[in-house]
């Protein structure tokens, strides 16, 4: 434990687009400080630094865990690296902030937990919607009852392959993320997949479903997957069709909740109670009470500078080091890490298996599968 008086100190391993996000928000935290930046290329580590007046910047990690002396390391590395570099940081001393996806598949996975609990280091994931305030939000009124018990959660991801990052992946066969075991899906589909599991209970729910390939590309952009478990089920819808949006929508027994990440408004529907005609005016009457809900619950948080993309970053990273500097237990508990990591194995494993089941050997063309296999035989 680290005493409540001295700041936790966080060094930030990997330079790139992400780690921006990371290190205006733990500039946010009193009781952090960035003490160093470390990039293989010296040009990324120096502009971090600059921009983010952290005093020290190295191209080696090693050097900048002996003399810097983080607490915590934040990985933002490409996902091949995070098992073996998290476990080089944890047998180093130093805890380890993972940026999502956690490892490449469940047993590396395991490694990694294993190495933290036998050096006494925590580890967490970078689950961060789950610390968003429109979902702990959302949390809140299932825990009250007021949807009653949750039997469905449809989770969407809106993702255009034109956008800032995904014209990177579609331009570059040789980007980390095309060379990914779940391609393009391992680097993103574990937002909308935890915001289901978050609240579902079965641990190996039935999947169904599949992916696809959008015309013009060569590697599958598209998902639509089923779980279905004992009393719930969730559907995961991964589109490049889409513009960038974050939504998703919970099923319970008596109502239903709408989120939406990107506008940080929420919609309670609860059953109508008002029989007939009335009910038609129940219903608009309740969305009136939403929106002037979210409009005052907005501008409150806006007051307080709390209204931002990276909100849920924020609110994770602080209890990450709550935990850190208090000796609890970390946010994102160590089976839900594995649990999530698993998940995404079973469903990437299901894909290829209905990919080569629907192939006919008429209808095929070479394309590009997920990760470092050359080019195979599949139909479109």
């Amino acid at each position: 434990m680290i005493p409540a008086s001295e700041k936790i100190r966080v060094a930030v391993l990997g330079c790139g687009q992400i780690a921006d996000a990371h290190l205006s928000q733990i500039q946010r935290i009193k009781s952090a400080e960035v003490v160093a930046v470390c990039d293989m290329h010296l040009d990324l580590a120096w502009q971090a630094a600059r921009r983010f007046q952290v005093p020290r910047f190295e191209t080696g990690f090693t050097r900048m865990v002996e003399e810097a002396r983080p607490d915590v390391v934040h990985l933002t590395t490409p996902a091949q690296t995070h098992a073996p570099l998290a476990i080089e940081l944890l047998q180093a001393g130093c805890h380890v902030f993972v940026e999502k996806p956690f490892t490449l598949d469940a047993r590396a996975a395991r490694d990694v937990l294993a190495v933290a609990a036998a050096n006494g280091k925590l580890v967490c994931v970078g689950h961060d919607q789950l610390y968003d305030p429109a979902w702990l939000t959302c949390k809140k009124w299932v825990l009250q009852g007021l949807i009653g018990e949750v039997r469905h959660i449809e989770s969407i991801l809106g993702y255009p392959i034109d956008g800032k990052f995904g014209a990177q992946v579609s331009g570059n066969p040789q980007h980390w993320v095309r060379r990914l075991p779940g391609g393009l899906f391992q680097n993103t589909i574990s937002h909308p997949l935890y915001r289901i599991t978050d609240l579902m209970n079965d641990v190996q729910p039935e999947i169904m479903g599949g992916w696809r390939t959008r015309p013009g590309m060569n590697f599958p952009t598209e998902m639509s997957i089923s779980l279905q478990g004992r009393n719930q089920s969730g559907s995961l819808t991964f589109s490049t069709f889409l513009p960038p949006q974050r939504m998703t929508r919970v099923y319970g027994t008596t109502g239903m909740i709408d989120i939406d990440f990107d506008t940080q408004t929420l919609r309670l529907n609860p059953l109508t109670k008002l029989p007939g005609a009335f009910a038609k005016l129940e219903a608009p009457w309740r969305q009136v009470r939403n929106s002037l809900w979210n409009l005052g619950n907005n501008f409150w948080r806006f007051g307080r500078s709390d209204i931002h993309y990276f909100a849920g970053m924020k609110h994770l990273f602080q209890a990450f080091y709550d935990s850190i500097q208090h000796g609890g237990s970390p946010p994102i508990a160590p089976d839900e890490i594995e649990r999530v990591t698993y998940l995404m194995d079973r469903i990437f494993d299901h894909c290829r298996k209905q990919e080569l089941q629907t192939c006919r050997t008429e209808d095929t063309e070479s394309i590009q599968f997920p990760g470092p296999k050359a080019e195979v035989s599949a139909c479109l």
